[in-house]
């Protein structure tokens, strides 16, 4: 299992609770069930997705690998690629600069974690607040309008495909197939595999391991740039405070699909699943107008019983876990 991170049992167990949260939500309201509203879940599932793709890399390189920025990261990529429609520039280029903006964002937490040893909860918390900073600065705080835009852009976020929207089939699938490709049959795949397990051994064999760490998070604002491309074409807006709550989200998708938190196992495809399934429990809480406040909650609550699931599964001591050791060292000290 350790090895390529695929669990089907989880799989199934996410499957099942999906398919009760659609009864339970539709015992209340069986309109939730409608075309319509399986098609909303659907797009809201698709950006967080993508974003989460990226945080299963990060966590599977071990080494309390996390990345806390994601959020900032798609609202500055969508921000830039914003000002550059403004400036005229064709949408194809811009939507280039939001996945180069992310792409370059994702270096910065690669190379302050692998070449400064800047702990990775540490420097992905600051460039969070950095990113998030300049894009409220590029933009005075104020959205950027996008609804007069070519059509062909606002079909990134808007458009349709045999009647299922257009970023899930064109984009968000041929990413999942990509990223499945790139973890079960590559050797950087099975290298990071070895790397979150065993550190040291992925050393002994060859491996860099600081350039195979540095590429995940350089993958993971690449994604989340991409993500908030398709979010501005979706809503027609480019916002500073865009994707604010992708940052948990994406790391309770991650944990619930599997991935250990300590690294070394996991996979997209537990991902892709547990994204179905949050993106459910997310449109079943607002469709029956829980309020938004509520609604962050109750994703706080499924990290931390993903985390202590997982910490009772792995028999480790609360030590063991890279948030909770790092809090206990600052407290001590």
């Amino acid at each position: 299992m350790g090895a390529t991170g695929f669990q089907p049992g989880r799989i199934l167990l996410l499957a099942a609770l999906t398919a009760l949260a659609l009864i339970g939500f539709a015992s209340g309201d069986p309109g939730i069930l409608s075309g319509a509203n399986l098609y909303s879940m659907a797009v809201f599932a698709v950006e967080i997705g993508i974003i989460a793709f990226g945080q299963t890399l990060v966590i599977c390189g071990g080494d309390g690998g996390i990345d806390l920025s994601v959020g900032a990261i798609a609202a500055l990529s969508q921000v830039l690629m914003g000002l550059a429609l403004q400036a005229g520039i064709p949408w194809p280029a811009s939507v280039l600069i939001a996945a180069a903006g992310g792409t370059v964002m994702g270096a910065v937490n690669g190379v302050l974690v692998t070449r400064f040893r800047i702990e990775p909860i540490i420097t992905t918390l600051a460039t969070m607040f950095v990113f998030d900073g300049l894009a409220l600065v590029l933009t005075g705080g104020i959205n950027i309008d996008l609804t007069t835009m070519p059509q062909t852009f606002l079909d990134l976020g808007q458009g349709s495909v045999f009647s299922l929207p257009f970023q899930l089939l064109c984009i968000y699938l041929p990413v999942f197939v990509i990223l499945i490709a790139l973890q079960h049959r590559t050797l950087f795949g099975r290298s990071l595999y070895l790397v979150g397990t065993n550190t040291l051994s992925a050393r002994l064999t060859g491996i860099r391991v600081d350039r195979l760490r540095a590429w995940t998070y350089v993958i993971a604002g690449l994604l989340s740039g991409l993500a908030g491309a398709i979010g501005a074409a979706r809503l027609g807006t480019a916002s500073p405070t865009a994707s604010e709550q992708a940052n948990l989200i994406s790391i309770a998708i991650v944990v619930l699909g599997g991935s250990s938190i300590f690294g070394g196992d996991g996979s997209v495809v537990g991902t892709a699943v547990a994204t179905v399934l949050i993106g459910v429990v997310n449109y079943g809480l607002s469709y029956n107008d829980f309020n938004p406040i509520y609604q962050a909650g109750v994703m706080g609550i499924i990290l931390i019983v993903a985390v202590l699931i997982e910490n009772l599964a792995s028999g480790r001591n609360w030590s063991a876990v890279p948030f909770l050791s790092l809090a206990k060292g600052k407290s001590s000290g």
